[in-house]
């Protein structure tokens, strides 16, 4: 706790503030007047989808195989702490939970179950490995080829596969079992296709009878791949809604009843499974998950003696002894204080409207140290002043790769199939690995929203709904002050991101 703290306000933070939002303001402004410079020599195009299937194809297989190394080197992919969480569920050594998404554990028990029928395990993990690497790789090619069919350059989706292919990144997160890398491609490919409704003015539901039904398995696979999925499709559900009531006059957008019916369809489905039907089954997760960062507000009270009612007092008591939290409350990770042996999550289940009940009486009492816990608990998503997380090379390393060595005897052991004796191959494909800082992507995201209301170009916010949503659970949800894996899904966007900018942009793009 002594480690990671907040210096005090004085008057150079407002200073401080003043001064970087104009340098920032300047630097995306510039960064707009290059791609609309640029944009004058760049025919965009109409077109939705992609009309080179071949090329779809090629690239994903190009794609996996610049992954092999890394899959062979750390054979059979990366597995965590959380891996072997929804692994022993999977072998029915634990009991099923949705902490961990229950279909995403059936999905890791089929693949084991080939695995073993063949008396290895560590091939039932490869397997998983392998279908995920195809799956991210078919829609990461699917992203470059749906670009050049927008009129974007041969050169630069060359370039944009290179990137996908060799900047160590996004190998790495391909072979790591986490449920991040199939949610983030997930998410990828939605919003393409929201792109592509708004691009055709609605008209490619009727034009392309796949479309709704790949639109719904998307959702489905995005929401029970991991649980914040369901949250940022309600927002996006909300942001249709908004952006379609401020448009309507315009007649800019068609068949939107249909893009919201089903949208809605899939939330119901996905809000009754993960409700009622799991509740009644008794797999429903801890609720401690989703109130991570309400929880460490309250321990930081807790820890620093801030100002409590008795009643308060006995409640935090009663989640952890109140003299424990000290020594157990870090600012900038929730997960430490959730797993102590002495904290009782069945108490905190039990009595979840104490919780909030206390919850907002220490508010009330100690807002400034509310303020302080959820900055340092959420910094490295907005905090763009933080050049170091630009050179943060911890990604895979915070997943605990230890905690395999706990479980040995199960036969799940990583294993350098590469290993020559020569040359040290982990060197070269090292797990080390950073990538730009998730802030700035973040607000890059909020600079293009402000574009959209600024040109009057609201409708393209449909697309952009699910990446500003992902970005809102980040803020309200994340168990860690920083973490690229929870925003994966913005670093395959980036391309996205670009052109959708070149769309706003474009002087002589009409509207409708």
């Amino acid at each position: 706790m002594d480690s990671n703290y907040r210096t005090p306000y004085s008057i150079n933070d407002l200073f401080a503030l003043f001064f970087l939002t104009i340098l920032w303001v300047l630097i995306f402004k510039s960064v707009f007047y290059y791609i609309k410079k640029i944009s004058a020599n760049i025919s965009l195009t109409k077109n939705t989808g992609i009309s080179n299937y071949k090329h779809w194809l090629i690239g994903a297989l190009c794609l996996s195989a610049a992954w092999i190394p890394y899959f062979l080197i750390y054979y059979p992919g990366f597995i965590f702490g959380d891996s072997l969480a929804s692994i022993f569920q999977a072998l029915e050594f634990w009991g099923l939970s949705n902490h961990h998404p229950i279909l995403y554990t059936f999905f890791i028990k089929g693949c084991l179950t080939i695995g073993m029928g063949l008396k290895d395990i560590n091939l039932g993990c490869a397997i998983y490995t392998i279908l995920q690497m195809l799956y991210i790789s078919f829609i990461l090619s699917y992203l470059v080829c749906w670009i050049r069919n927008k009129g974007i350059s041969p050169r630069i989706c060359v370039g944009l596969m290179v990137f996908f292919a060799f900047v160590p990144f996004i190998p790495l997160n391909s072979i790591a079992m986490w449920k991040d890398p199939i949610f983030s491609a997930s998410l990828t490919l939605w919003t393409l296709l929201l792109f592509d409704f708004v691009l055709s003015n609605g008209s490619i539901i009727k034009e392309k009878p796949r479309f709704i039904p790949i639109y719904i398995i998307t959702l489905l696979i995005l929401c029970f791949s991991r649980n914040n999925g369901f949250y940022i499709v309600l927002f996006s559900i909300v942001a249709f809604i908004f952006i379609i009531a401020i448009n309507r006059r315009k007649k800019i957008l068609y068949h939107t009843k249909k893009l919201l019916l089903s949208t809605i369809s899939v939330a119901v489905f996905v809000g009754f499974i993960t409700g009622p039907v799991y509740t009644h089954f008794d797999l429903q997760g801890e609720p401690v998950e989703s109130l991570g960062i309400f929880l460490n507000q309250m321990a930081r009270v807790a820890a620093l003696d801030g100002n409590m009612s008795a009643s308060d007092a006995a409640y935090m008591d009663a989640l952890l002894p109140l003299e424990e939290y000290p020594s157990t409350y870090r600012p900038c990770v929730v997960d430490l204080l959730k797993w102590d042996e002495n904290f009782d999550q069945d108490y905190l289940n039990n009595h979840l409207s104490d919780f909030i009940k206390t919850y907002f009486s220490l508010f009330i009492k100690n807002p400034v140290c509310y303020i302080d816990a959820w900055e340092l608990n959420t910094f490295g998503y907005w905090a763009v002043n933080i050049w170091e997380l630009n050179f943060d090379t911890g990604n895979i390393r915070k997943g605990n790769l230890n905690e395999l060595d706990k479980y040995k005897e199960w036969g799940i052991t990583q294993t350098n199939l590469l290993d020559n004796g020569y040359i040290d191959l982990t060197q070269i494909f090292s797990i080390d690995s950073s990538i730009l800082s998730l802030a700035i992507i973040n607000w890059f995201i909020f600079f293009i929203i402000l574009l959209m209301i600024i040109m009057k170009k609201t409708k393209w916010g449909i697309a952009i709904a699910p990446s500003f949503g992902l970005i809102i659970t980040l803020f309200i949800a994340t168990p860690y002050a920083y973490w690229q894996r929870y925003g994966l899904a913005e670093y395959y966007l980036l391309p996205f991101y670009i052109l959708l900018t070149l769309f706003v942009l474009k002087y002589n793009y009409p509207e409708s």
